[in-house]
């Protein structure tokens, strides 16, 4: 999501410190309207994953001057704001780049996890808290994040994880994503029990959406929340146009999967202004 960011979605009236009300920009009213989009696609979801970076925090490489406050609990309140607007039955989160969502090493992402009531677990050698029996209090002994996630849903086994290879060329952004995938075969009996596989592979980071398919497996990267900012456009304007949008992933009772690709086409996608000499100069 990298709520935070100029170039990322916020509300419309994105609140700071000290209870100033920021105005829509453009961009951002676009953003917005985006996820409104998406959101109504899948509003209800039974497990809504965020796979890292809810927020981009301070940027202090770039001094703080592509994020609308540097302040981290503006941008977890905006972007708590915009979670809330699905009606989830559970939740889970995963953490992303150290650079965006750390004060030295506190991960914030807990933050946020925990204020939206995800399942806490462990990613390595970890269990999630059960739902107490009697009420939705969870005797929580873990922790809210973890770098990945496993988890069975309908019968099928997921790995989610952030981080995953970026390629700048369309050509070979299948190539970490089908690494991931076939690697998985040799990880049986150590990543997940002997005799079983993985169904679903989820990555992000990469801002791109990519599919590979395997024989009962499915691998993605999700799309995202935020333009090209400084550090994407260092090597140039190629390959840094993103993909905007929301994943659902639906597993029906006779284990069929399907997967729906809500990602925002060319006739709402966020363009940069284009300057007309000819009209200036006639």
């Amino acid at each position: 999501m990298h709520v935070g960011s100029i170039y990322a979605v916020r509300t419309p009236n994105a609140v700071l410190g000290d209870n100033t009300e920021l105005q829509p920009t453009k961009l951002s009213q676009q953003l917005y309207d985006n996820w409104c989009y998406c959101r109504d696609k899948c509003p209800k979801p039974d497990l809504l994953v965020l796979n890292g970076e809810p927020i981009d925090g301070s940027n202090k490489k770039s001094v703080s001057s592509e994020v609308w406050t540097p302040r981290v609990k503006d941008q977890l309140n905006d972007a708590e704001k915009l979670i809330r607007m699905y009606k989830w039955r559970e939740m889970v989160m995963t953490r992303g780049s150290r650079y965006h969502v750390t004060v030295d090493n506190t991960y914030h992402e807990e933050f946020l996890a925990e204020k939206l009531n995800c399942i806490p677990y462990e990613g390595l050698f970890g269990k999630a808290q059960e739902i107490n029996s009697t009420n939705r209090d969870r005797e929580v002994t873990a922790q809210y994040t973890d770098f990945y996630i496993w988890f069975i849903l309908g019968g099928k086994r997921f790995s989610v994880c952030h981080h995953v290879g970026y390629n700048k060329t369309e050509l070979y952004r299948t190539t970490a994503l089908g690494r991931e995938g076939a690697t998985m075969i040799f990880a049986e009996g150590r990543w997940f029990p002997k005799g079983e596989k993985v169904n679903i592979i989820v990555r992000s980071h990469v801002h791109y959406y990519v599919q590979v398919r395997y024989r009962d497996q499915i691998s993605f990267t999700t799309p995202c929340w935020k333009m090209p900012d400084e550090f994407m456009l260092r090597r140039g304007i190629g390959g840094t146009a993103v993909d905007i949008g929301t994943i659902e992933l639906i597993v029906e009772p006779n284990g069929q999967t399907i997967v729906n690709e809500y990602i925002i086409g060319s006739d709402n996608y966020p363009r940069p202004q284009e300057i007309n000499f000819d009209k200036i100069l006639k």
